[in-house]
């Protein structure tokens, strides 16, 4: 049983176990991916960081299996990270996560969220448009996507601000 849980400190141990995570999750895909235990756990801390509360943890009793970040930005919340150890993958682990996430921003009161992708990884993309997710425009190696929250209601989101931001933040986490 997968149990989702937001985490309010990211510990030593928590971190080596994400940053192994993280290095097993993009082993196939490493143009989209930090590379050396050193650099992932730079960036995993960024990602907490950033976060400021919105990471959530997907446990296997005690064990980590996966994870998601996300940033309250605004006017459009950006997933910067999820992933999900190879073992666990194809087991609603990423769904699960992504549900959580996705509750938690309309809870909010978010109308829109968005992530960037890598362009190449059509399993990941696929992944997304399953949950909702529409391309958008591409930026170097990366595709935009954003989902509507709120699809009943009119979005007044300015999704270009949200572009160039998230433009920002992938240059200045090194993704």
């Amino acid at each position: 049983m997968i149990r989702i849980s937001r985490v309010p400190s990211l510990d030593a141990e928590l971190l080596a176990q994400l940053t192994e995570i993280y290095a097993r999750a993009y082993r196939d895909e490493p143009l989209y991916a930090e590379q050396g235990l050193k650099r992932i756990r730079r960036y995993l801390k960024w990602l907490f960081r950033h976060a400021r509360g919105a990471f959530w943890v997907a446990r296997a009793g005690r064990d980590p299996v996966g994870f998601l970040a996300l940033e309250e930005m605004e006017p459009v919340p950006e997933i910067h990270e999820i992933a999900v150890d190879p073992e666990w993958q194809g087991k609603n682990v990423a769904r699960k996560l992504m549900q959580e996430a996705l509750n938690y921003l309309k809870e909010k009161g978010y109308a829109r969220v968005g992530l960037w992708v890598g362009e190449h990884n059509l399993r990941a993309q696929r992944f997304y448009q399953r949950l909702g997710f529409v391309p958008g425009e591409r930026v170097g190696i990366w595709l935009r996507m954003e989902k509507d929250l709120q699809p009943d209601r009119a979005s007044s989101s300015n999704t270009r601000k949200a572009v160039s931001t998230s433009e920002r933040e992938i240059l200045s986490s090194g993704v």
